[in-house]
């Protein structure tokens, strides 16, 4: 017997909530390892993915005050994952790059989700980056529509 829409949707969240815990769980096992939290893991990734930031971008993105992200620069740039350098737009301002040990940080976690992700590609026979691609435009229509109303 076929499942009904309602039921099809409640799996397909329940699937997707599974993947978001089971992500986070994974954040939470790399940054423990490299001995920072959570967010200072997402921050290096969007350092690593802009080639640099600034303190209102990261915060921005994290969802952070200032104060917080100012705190959590200065226990990553303690940590000897991020520099700090001057920023040419902003006299006042800092960049946010990777030092060398960062770059080591976000290119081992980068390659286990690979590993995890080509081999469920593989095993499924299905390409994830589009369906990855989809679900992330999706999202952020949604998102859009959302701030619109």
């Amino acid at each position: 017997m076929a499942g009904t829409a309602d039921d099809e949707a409640g799996d397909l969240l329940a699937a997707f909530d599974a993947v978001v815990r089971a992500e986070k769980g994974l954040v939470g096992q790399l940054s423990a390892r490299a001995g920072i939290h959570e967010t200072g893991m997402r921050a290096l990734t969007l350092v690593n993915d802009t080639g640099y930031s600034t303190a209102t971008e990261l915060a921005g993105y994290l969802g952070l005050t200032s104060g917080a992200v100012t705190n959590m620069v200065d226990r990553l740039a303690d940590a000897g994952l991020v520099e700090r350098r001057p920023n040419p737009s902003d006299r006042r301002g800092s960049l946010i790059v990777l030092s060398p040990a960062g770059e080591a940080v976000v290119t081992g976690t980068r390659e286990r989700y690979a590993t995890v992700l080509r081999e469920v590609s593989t095993t499924m026979g299905v390409d994830l980056t589009n369906v990855f691609n989809e679900v992330a435009t999706g999202l952020l229509q949604q998102s859009a529509r959302e701030q619109r109303d």
